[in-house]
């Protein structure tokens, strides 16, 4: 018998591909699926489940059941654990996959696909439902709709709350609507979930108009428990000379300024024709690329400031920790090139638009393991790297003062990081309370904290 290997290759063609905005990854056959996961072994320990998933996902077990072709039994393990297997299953990185005993010989399940057909075979059966509860008399405000505040807004409306979510854009979703491109997560996929959360009895407020705004007292007043999941809002910027250039956008705002309310020139966010400069290398970054190349670049360079990768696992990273290793996303597939060890020095600016950026070379020491330690300068390496549109995806910072955190009365962390307090029945979830991190991780640490209720 042939021993089954893991697909390497989950995207429709590129030629297709950047010609839409539909998403990247093909749909996997039923036969493909049950395939991947009987490569699932049978583990002393499984990793995926403890070492791995933020969730605790029984992943061996609904392995197991889609191996036997028992969706039914997939959708009741897995949807134990976690609520939004649909948003997992297309923009988790998979730490259950890094930490998977597979790697150790072979290579990882394909988890994340996996989840993914659970979840989507499910919907197509009608067996996504949300469990009733009884109303416990007490109600409570979520302040966001990203990932964990979605998460918070079930668990509490499981537990018997009156769930009211407010959300400051004039749609359900934050970081997952206007933060990911729709070649990664189809907004459809959202309406269906939350057109779900809403007929579980949980309401929805959204800012349709602009400077419509919902007060702290009326929140304090009105609800008995008050969850903040308003993300890291902060993008790290570039503060170098000639940063006050036309051309040079935070890297949410290239992504979604266009179809933003209040927008008047939504054509100065299209890469059309333009030499395009991505600084940072992260997941941000490589969908910045994707928008550039779907959009007809004249060219694009993604610019990281950090070493490259080690090509396998690096020693600083032994299994099961997430790896630190090269990856390359669909964008790369897709064009343009990497540049690792570049440090921007200055926006070279004419007739006050952008017209590309002075960079220097650095060399980092490593340490014994191979972790980055310190950067250095490369004497005589300065150059000036053309571009007529720069985006800055260096990632995100934390949580402003002001706003709902000061109207609330509570502080931030020197990390900018809300300090909740909990005796008032304030509490902050996911990002804004540990710092910019993966979606699974911030729908983890909403329900961790909704369960202590």
């Amino acid at each position: 018998m042939e021993q089954v290997t893991r697909i390497q290759d989950i995207y429709r063609p590129v030629e297709e591909r950047v010609k839409d905005n539909k998403e990247v990854e093909r749909k996997l056959t039923s036969i493909e699926v049950i395939n991947q996961a009987g490569r699932c072994h049978t583990c002393g320990i499984p990793f995926c489940h403890g070492a791995g998933c933020p969730l605790g996902n029984l992943v061996p077990e609904f392995n197991a059941a889609v191996a036997i072709g028992n969706l039914e039994r997939a959708y009741d393990v897995i949807s134990k654990t976690a609520f939004f297997p649909e948003f997992t299953g297309r923009v988790c990185p998979a730490l259950c996959e890094s930490a998977c005993t597979g790697n150790v010989h072979d290579d990882s399940v394909m988890v994340r696909q996996i989840e993914k057909f659970i979840i989507e075979s499910a919907y197509e059966q009608g067996l996504v439902k949300l469990p009733s509860a009884e109303p416990n008399g007490k109600t409570a405000a979520v302040i966001g709709s990203g990932p964990s505040g979605l998460y918070a807004a079930e668990a509490l409306r499981r537990k018997g709350y009156a769930v009211t979510v407010y959300e400051k854009n004039p749609k359900v979703g934050g970081l997952l609507r206007y933060g990911i491109p729709n070649w990664k997560l189809d907004k459809s996929i959202i309406d269906r979930r939350v057109a779900l959360l809403e007929a579980a009895g949980i309401k929805f407020v959204c800012n349709t108009e602009i400077g419509k705004d919902i007060s702290a007292e009326y929140i304090r007043k009105n609800y008995d428990e008050v969850i903040l999941a308003i993300g890291t809002p902060n993008a790290r910027d570039l503060k170098i000379p000639g940063r006050e250039a036309e051309g040079i956008f935070l890297a949410l705002d290239f992504l979604h300024g266009a179809n933003r309310p209040g927008e008047t020139n939504p054509e100065r966010f299209s890469a059309k024709g333009k030499k395009v400069l991505i600084i940072g290398g992260g997941d941000t970054g490589n969908d910045c690329v994707g928008k550039s190349i779907r959009e007809g670049c004249a060219s694009v360079l993604q610019v990281e400031f950090m070493p490259k990768p080690p090509e396998t696992r690096s020693p600083s990273t032994p299994w099961p920790d997430w790896a630190y290793v090269l990856r390359t996303s669909y964008a790369q597939h897709e064009g343009g090139e990497r540049r690792w060890n570049v440090s921007s020095k200055q926006f070279i600016v004419k007739d006050c638009h952008v017209a590309g950026v002075e960079v220097v070379k650095v060399d980092w020491e490593m340490s014994p393991q191979g972790k980055p330690l310190k950067p250095n300068e490369v004497p005589n390496t300065t150059e000036i790297i053309e571009a007529d549109l720069v985006v800055l995806a260096m990632g995100f910072t934390g949580v402003p003062a002001e706003g709902i955190v000061n109207d609330l009365g509570l502080k931030l962390t020197p990390r900018t990081a809300i300090i909740a307090e909990p005796e008032r029945h304030i509490h902050a979830v996911g990002d804004c309370a540990n710092g910019a991190s993966l979606v699974v991780r911030a729908m983890a640490d909403a329900r961790a904290k909704v369960s202590r209720l």
